[in-house]
């Protein structure tokens, strides 16, 4: 058109077409057919060929970008649960494939999609602890961006034992599962409760934000007074050792010799701070394979502890409880604590951004 001075309206009035369909088909709106090709082919003494062989690469290149933007999609997909940590308010909602990955990366703290997170925690969960699953590694970023935000006295390891003893005196009475927080808060550590993604099977995990500042989140997945103990205690354990970039498995799996030595030093010394584990071995033995209600209850009472956790030990001990037996008391203990603690879950939904935004205005 430009090497013969034509317009779009000489080019319609040449064609016979309208002024309206040359601009649809010069913007790109409209695609050459067949009869345009020839059409165009007559105008400007070329063959229709020409016209249609531009029309396929031109189709063929919005397909290649459609698939790379697939291949990047398919890459961001695999870093984390996008559809559920989207609407646990993780992250925010993105339309755009370059939106949604930039969100990612912020997330999960890598400067590319390409990039794998690295992750220094220590994990209990009933997965393998060979690897860590995309799910896995999104709740432990969570985890961290909520104890960020978690008060917390300076932690001093010398006073890490008095604080367990303190601590444990909460251990009586579930409605005293309010006060665990506050409590780890004075021994230094950070406490928060993230509800656990689907298939993630993760109860709870330690990590230190910085040489300073340690942290226990706990995703209460089972709701159990003796679970939420011993997990605690267990995380306390790894804190104590200052253990990084683990995953250990339940305690049926220390059964399989599976899990490496320091895990069995968690659950290990974990058991022993709720019951000594020569006191328990001496129980086992005078109950001779009778476990009743009002033994135990009694054997609870004289170590300050509710019957549920001593079940809790007894469950797990060789020679103790079936699995099926005394359940009633592993009584509920969610409803209890969250709230309590920086919650992520259940309805809840912590505004970190907004958190953000008044830090940034104070300082």
């Amino acid at each position: 058109m430009d090497g013969r001075g034509w317009t779009q309206d000489d080019l319609a009035s040449v064609t016979g077409r309208t002024r309206q369909h040359i601009n649809r088909l010069l913007q790109g709106k409209t695609a050459i057919t067949p009869e345009t090709a020839h059409e165009l082919a007559t105008a400007f003494g070329t063959s229709a060929e020409v016209w249609m062989n531009l029309q396929i690469s031109y189709e063929l290149s919005l397909v290649a970008q459609e698939n790379k933007d697939i291949a990047k999609r398919a890459k961001i997909f695999s870093k984390a649960p996008i559809r559920e940590i989207t609407k646990r308010g993780w992250i925010r909602p993105a339309k755009k494939t370059d939106a949604l990955e930039n969100i990612v990366c912020e997330f999960l703290n890598i400067p590319s999609i390409d990039d794998e997170p690295v992750v220094r925690v220590a994990a209990r969960k009933s997965t393998s602890y060979d690897s860590d699953t995309a799910a896995q590694v999104a709740w432990y970023r969570r985890c961290w961006q909520l104890a960020e935000r978690a008060p917390a006295a300076t932690y001093v390891e010398r006073d890490l034992e008095s604080g367990i003893e303190e601590l444990l005196k909460l251990a009586a009475y579930p409605e005293d599962a309010r006060r665990i927080p506050r409590q780890l808060a004075d021994m230094g550590i950070r406490l928060v409760i993230n509800q656990h993604l689907t298939g993630t099977k993760i109860d709870g995990v330690a990590f230190w934000l910085d040489e300073r500042s340690p942290a226990i989140a706990v995703s209460l997945r089972h709701g159990r007074i003796d679970n939420l103990w011993f997990n605690i205690l267990h995380e306390i354990v790894h804190i104590k050792y200052r253990h990084f970039a683990t995953i250990d498995n339940d305690m049926d799996a220390a059964r399989s010799g599976d899990l490496p030595e320091m895990e069995i030093i968690a659950n290990r010394e974990a058991a022993n701070y709720l019951v000594p584990a020569e006191e328990l071995d001496s129980f086992v033995a005078r109950a001779g394979g009778y476990f009743y209600q009002s033994r135990v209850v009694q054997f609870a009472q004289v170590h300050n502890l509710h019957p549920g956790v001593v079940v809790g030990q007894l469950h797990h001990h060789p020679d103790g409880l079936e699995q099926r037996q005394l359940r009633k008391l592993l009584v509920p203990i969610r409803e209890h604590i969250i709230g309590q603690a920086i919650t992520d879950g259940w309805g809840n939904m912590p505004n970190l951004e907004a958190k953000d935004a008044l830090d940034n205005e104070a300082n």
